[in-house]
């Protein structure tokens, strides 16, 4: 069983044009995430909504769910080839279970080639890195920089950028703009939360910026600050919510409940429900992103 966290895609794939929101793709890569290394075949892959609402750190109802999984099937993604292009969606099913509060998917079985056996140019990273991230150009700036992570630099006509990242009109028609809400944001995310960043250069032919190229740089500072984290080389979050859930906890002498956990302000939070009233109360515990297992254990029995 592989990392349930790690990402791997074709080179082929990582620079397919596709316009979904930021919700929508970290969904889709949470799907890839549970690809197994020596799968020849896709598998059902199951993605519990309390997994889901962890992930993007909101609380969705059911007509939600539906609109949200009629979007994803609606948006396909038009991938480059030798010979020209192809465009694909990225599952042929995407099934709610209303009793278990989950969701079946099942990939595309034409995404074979990009997702399954991948010997050569492929991309690997983590699923934490682009999780925290809130714009979607940022995901996929981050993706891009990573295919060229070894090489250190990566350029980009703008236009080109602008049609990889599918940004809307008014952004093509101003490059101020598009700097302001693509460049940098992404500029600021990556550094704040990714194993890479980068400065970029703006290369103008005339007066007018034409190419803009990337200075792809390890994120030094930040992995030695996560290293280890509570969540690194576990399954998944949502496996360990599985083995805390119901477990007691002690806080001002009082007995509590895990019920969940939540990440606010780049910290983590434990959920807990009162033995008495039973509503679900969030105390004044945290756990640090650097924090070990056995620092939660010893809270608990």
């Amino acid at each position: 069983m592989k990392n349930r966290n790690v990402v791997k895609q074709d080179h082929h794939l990582i620079n397919a044009r596709y316009k979904i929101n930021t919700s929508e793709i970290k969904f889709i890569m949470t799907a890839i995430a549970q690809i197994d290394t020596d799968d020849k075949e896709f598998k059902e892959y199951e993605i519990k909504v309390s997994e889901l609402e962890s992930k993007l750190q909101v609380k969705k109802n059911e007509t939600y769910l539906k609109q949200f999984a009629k979007r994803i099937l609606s948006k396909p993604l038009e991938v480059p080839t030798d010979t020209g292009w192809v465009v694909f969606n990225w599952f042929s099913k995407i099934q709610y279970i209303r009793g278990e509060a989950k969701f079946l998917v099942r990939i595309d079985k034409d995404l074979k080639p990009y997702l399954l056996d991948l010997k050569k140019r492929f991309v690997k990273y983590n699923l934490k890195y682009i999780l925290p991230l809130s714009s979607n150009y940022s995901i996929r700036i981050y993706q891009l920089l990573k295919e060229y992570e070894k090489l250190t630099r990566r350029t980009f006509t703008v236009l080109e950028l602008q049609d990889l990242l599918q940004v809307p009109n008014s952004y093509r028609k101003s490059y101020k703009d598009f700097k302001k809400n693509v460049l940098k944001v992404a500029e600021r995310e990556l550094n704040e939360n990714c194993d890479i960043f980068f400065e970029y250069e703006e290369i103008k032919k005339g007066r007018k910026v034409n190419e803009i190229l990337f200075r792809i740089k390890t994120n030094k500072e930040l992995l030695e600050k996560k290293q280890p984290s509570l969540f690194d080389n576990q399954p998944s979050i949502q496996d360990q919510l599985i083995a805390l859930h119901g477990q007691k906890i002690y806080v001002q002498d009082k007995i509590f409940f895990f019920e969940n956990i939540r990440q606010k302000d780049g910290r983590y939070q434990i959920i807990v429900k009162d033995t008495e009233s039973k509503i679900a109360v969030i105390p004044t515990i945290h756990i640090e992103p650097d924090a070990t297992i056995q620092t939660v254990k010893e809270m608990m029995r």
